[in-house]
């Protein structure tokens, strides 16, 4: 029997052990997934099939495409109204072709915008999607009438966005971010929540929010419970585990603990948007689940939306 070497990861400024507590077990196939993935459609840096190519290597049993959906304004990350046929039928292709091999589901990452964007636009509605994922990038309008992502690896943005819209005050600001996505979830509906936290992402850089303070912890208290009440699956996104320094996890351990004690579902993605991400950050993700509570992950397997069991190399299918 082998068992992992000891490993120390650092998330969020919790340092978490990963001991030898996880044996092979060989009556179990362990594989990964990854159903938040962005390919050339929308600001990914390759083409599908080669993110396909990499999942059959690495042996995933499923893997989902999630372009960015188009937005009603110049975007330089969404995918074009104009291309979403394209890539619907791309994704299509490419499911036939890799039939036996792996399982392809076509899905799309839908920016909700309050009173003018979502999932019940005719030109999302009218596409054949798998699944899809709900994600708030856009808080707030600036003077000219465009609106503030505040997403992006540039902090300056974010700064200037939450100084020119919400005068520096970080709580309106995150309280207008959790209060968009409760709207999401009771507009839209998705089936996965996309990186429900992420509006800390810029907190390393200037540290303007607090997660122990009561004001926030109620508000993920109320999201999460929303969450509950519609079904929806919290993801756990790794991708700031591999980009940014120090690592941070969205949502952050003691969300997902909080999770796991109402009995929420989640899923691990890697947000990837480059074929050599399509499973970073996994193991150490499913470590803090492990000591979380959860002993299992929600996936579409199948074509059907299912819990399984899962250890540090996959799930246990």
């Amino acid at each position: 029997m082998h068992f992992y070497p000891p490993a120390l990861i650092l998330i969020s400024g919790i340092i978490y052990k990963i001991d030898n507590f996880v044996p092979l077990i060989v009556s179990f196939t362990m594989s990964w997934y990854n159903y938040h993935s962005h390919s050339l459609y929308c600001d990914g840096k390759a083409e599908p099939e080669d993110f396909i190519n990499i999942a059959i290597e690495k042996g995933f049993h499923s893997f989902g495409f999630s372009s960015h959906a188009p937005v009603p304004f110049p975007s330089k990350w969404n995918l074009p109204e104009g291309k979403l046929n394209d890539y619907i039928d791309h994704i299509g292709r490419i499911k036939k072709i890799a039939n036996g091999r792996i399982q392809v589901y076509t899905g799309l990452e839908i920016d909700y915008i309050e009173g003018i964007w979502g999932r019940d636009n005719h030109h999302i509605l009218n596409g054949e999607l798998d699944y899809f994922i709900g994600s708030i990038h856009y808080i707030g309008q600036f003077p000219d009438g465009s609106y503030f992502c505040f997403d992006g690896g540039n902090s300056d943005n974010f700064f200037h966005g939450i100084g020119t819209i919400y005068q520096n005050n970080y709580r309106r600001a995150i309280t207008a971010y959790f209060h968009a996505e409760m709207k999401m979830l009771e507009n839209d509906k998705p089936d996965i929540i996309g990186h429900m936290d992420k509006i800390k992402m810029h907190n390393g850089t200037l540290h303007y929010l607090n997660e122990e303070e009561q004001w926030y912890v109620n508000l993920v208290e109320e999201l999460l419970d929303l969450i509950k009440q519609t079904g929806c699956i919290v993801e756990v996104n790794t991708r700031g585990l591999y980009k940014h320094f120090p690592p941070v996890l969205y949502p952050s351990p003691w969300i997902l603990k909080k999770a796991c004690q109402k009995n929420i579902p989640v899923i691990i993605n890697s947000d990837s948007h480059h074929p050599s991400e399509v499973d970073a950050g996994f193991k150490e993700a499913a470590v803090i689940l492990k000591q979380t509570g959860f002993k299992t992950l929600r996936v579409l397997l199948n074509n059907k939306w299912q819990d399984v069991g899962f250890d540090t190399e996959g799930l246990l299918i």
